[in-house]
């Protein structure tokens, strides 16, 4: 109804009216009328993610008892690294060699493309322990390029991936081994839980991923169309061999590659068990950079795979699925833009917005923020309670905690949408990006002056922006009946507000907590929950 009778509206309002200004007005009802229904569909999506992934089963193998094989498949555990902190790096290559699997069938990879000269520490670490050290004297392709120069040199059946900071858990290669129930499997990916979270910054990266775990891969395994989370799966290593490998062309090599692969016809198998323990960037800037790689990489997917996706043989939930995950940094994005729109067509300017309205007064635009907030927030709710029976940092947290940290979620993420904007455009106008590596250690400081510096210049250029915003809205409530589309303004005005905010809370921090800031591994992590839970 509301696709159909804006439509109708809209080309209603063109034939009887003509002009320069007409064409921008019926051009604006149909940019944003596109977002909205976008969004519509996305939040419609949201529903069948959870309801889907309420009918998730561990599709495992239980014929294939792994433990009472007499012979075992042999696997190499790959940990691509570059100039990665032997403090955090070391835990990792301890728990990959005291994984629960036959020492003589499995092997442990270092894939260094640290440059010679700086990799000396590690390299005599890896030869006291015994580890394959396979080092490239370029960075091309970046992790997924380290990962195809070590496929190069193995044999094995199988082959697993870890980053760097991701402590694998001692049944992570037979729980993923036993995922994989047919031939057409190509990998499968075992769930990761993010242990430090010592700040609302920390919990909802965190949560980001809980929500992937819990919603996301549970539906998409229910459908063998799962997506590589880029650590702690393993991968048939014929199949990924004839399969080309990862691909090294977009900064998103472990989304990239799941989608090429389902379009290839390849399954993909998610065992929700834990089998590895990582780290969420320690500070605000190392999450906006890891954030804006993510989104950067998509956006790349989306330019160059939508159509190959979409002829490819993966089913039509699963290319859905894939196209909708490639353009959604785009929408995320082009948000900001209809905020502007709104204010400065239909508040300042007086432009007329053409749709339906709710007994002549509300146009249903207004139904839209509240459609997708609430299928977020339905989304959240359920993603706390399943992980909240699996993370002893939520149950630390409590009720007021869970509230805290889903609230403190959404309003990162509509935030974030603002500092994405470059990433987005830039992967669509093909401007090559460096690979920028996510710190793994805990750092004496929060980041570098000249970073905090331009974030701090960026966050009050949107304080700035935010106040037309802010004006709107106490405009609105003095008039009567208020503004149907206030609320559209006060979520521009709080997105474009936090990021101020942010800078002011942390940077202070910045200075005065180098003393204290120490290298962490997931590992020292969970000893000190462990302490403080008891």
């Amino acid at each position: 109804y509301y696709i159909i009778s804006s439509s109708i509206l809209i080309i209603q309002f063109a034939k009887v009216n003509s002009g320069t200004k007409n064409i921008l007005i019926i051009i604006e009802n149909f940019v944003i009328l596109f977002v909205e229904l976008f969004s519509a569909f996305y939040s419609i999506f949201i529903y069948y993610y959870i309801g889907s992934s309420s009918d998730y089963k561990i599709h495992s193998n239980r014929n294939f008892s792994i433990s009472e094989k007499e012979n075992f498949p042999s696997v190499s555990i790959i940990i691509p690294t570059y100039k990665e902190p032997l403090a955090v790096l070391s835990q990792t290559i301890e728990g990959a060699l005291n994984v629960d699997y036959p020492k003589e069938s499995f092997e442990v990879i270092i894939a260094d493309d640290t440059p010679e000269g700086e990799n000396k520490e590690l390299k005599d670490f890896c030869k006291k322990k015994n580890v394959k050290y396979i080092h490239r004297e370029n960075r091309k392709g970046f992790k997924a390029g380290a990962i195809n120069n070590a496929l190069k040199q193995i044999s094995t059946d199988y082959v697993a991936l870890l980053d760097s900071d991701h402590i694998p858990t001692e049944n992570f290669l037979k729980t993923c081994l036993s995922g994989f129930t047919n031939e057409k499997i190509i990998f499968v990916q075992g769930k990761t839980m993010f242990v430090n979270q010592d700040n609302y910054m920390q919990r909802s990266s965190a949560f980001i991923h809980s929500q992937f775990f819990h919603i996301m891969q549970k539906s998409r395994a229910t459908r063998f169309g799962v997506v590589f989370a880029g650590t702690t799966g393993v991968f048939k290593t014929k199949l990924v061999k004839e399969a080309g490998g990862f691909l090294e062309d977009t900064l998103a090599e472990d989304t990239d590659t799941s989608f090429v692969l389902i379009a290839k016809g390849y399954k993909s198998n998610y065992i929700h068990e834990i089998c590895s323990n990582g780290l969420v960037p320690w500070t605000p800037i190392g999450m906006i950079n890891q954030v804006w790689r993510w989104t950067y990489g998509i956006s790349q997917i989306f330019v160059k795979r939508t159509f190959f996706v979409l002829r490819g043989k993966g089913s039509f939930l699963n290319k859905i699925d894939m196209a909708v995950t490639s353009v959604l940094p785009a929408i995320g994005v082009s948000m900001w833009f209809v905020n502007f729109l709104i204010l400065s067509f239909n508040y300042f300017l007086k432009i007329p917005f053409i749709r339906p309205n709710i007994g002549e007064v509300v146009p249903l635009l207004i139904l839209a923020p509240i459609l997708i907030a609430f299928a977020n927030l339905v989304m959240g709710v359920i993603t706390w309670i399943r992980e909240e029976k699996e993370d002893r940092m939520i149950r630390l947290r409590g009720f007021w905690g869970g509230i805290w940290t889903i609230t403190a979620f959404y309003i990162l993420m509509l935030t974030a949408q603002s500092f994405l904007l470059w990433a987005v455009i830039s992967a669509f106008l093909g401007i090559k990006k460096e690979f920028r590596r996510t710190i793994k250690k805990k750092p004496k400081s929060l980041g570098k002056m000249s970073e905090k510096i331009k974030y701090s210049i960026w966050s009050f250029i949107l304080l700035i922006l935010a106040s037309p915003f802010y004006y709107a809205i106490v405009q609105s409530f003095l008039s009567f009946p208020p503004d149907p589309l206030v609320g559209w303004f006060i979520m521009s005005a709080i997105s474009l507000s936090v990021p101020a905010i942010i800078t002011v809370t942390y940077f202070k921090e910045l200075e005065f907590l180098k003393k204290a800031r120490s290298t962490k591994s997931a590992a020292d992590v969970i000893r000190e929950y462990e302490g403080e839970e008891k």
